[in-house]
């Protein structure tokens, strides 16, 4: 939108200016267009960076809640074999606290997942308008 709205600038510019000087102006607006574009994909790569790494932390959670919930079920196996009807109450309430946490830990990937997606979305977006304003600059640039 303010793009837009600096070419519309721009062009009311260029019927008021001389041609040269129209061309002058039109360059300077593009590069700062393009200057502002460029900060723009720093800041979604930055984005992204953190999403990468509440990623690596939601997996490294995950994981440890996955192996924490296997040594429950691992040791409410060992008691159902054992008899023990105490152990098997005790390891099974212990397998649900454990599952719970662990639905949680894959929750959060999830999202985590989610919000990388979406952080390579905006960096591909943001891509596109730097080479955009890019060649718009080339071409109108060229002409002084």
């Amino acid at each position: 939108m303010k793009c837009g709205v600096g070419f519309a600038l721009l062009f009311t510019l260029v019927a008021v200016f001389s041609k040269g000087e129209a061309g002058k102006l039109a360059c300077i607006v593009c590069r700062t267009t393009l200057s502002a574009s460029q900060a723009a994909l720093d800041v979604v790569k930055s984005a992204f960076a953190a999403a990468q790494s509440q990623l690596n932390v939601a997996q490294s959670a995950a994981n440890t809640a996955s192996g924490i919930l296997k040594k429950a079920d691992d040791d409410l196996k060992e008691a159902i074999s054992l008899g023990d009807t105490e152990s098997i109450a005790k390891a099974q309430a212990i397998l649900k606290v454990k599952k719970a946490e662990s639905d949680q830990a894959n929750a959060v990937l999830v999202k985590a997942t989610e919000s990388i997606a979406k952080a390579g979305a905006a960096i591909h977006d943001a891509t596109v308008k730097v080479i955009k304003v890019t060649v718009e600059c080339t071409r109108r640039c060229r002409r002084d």
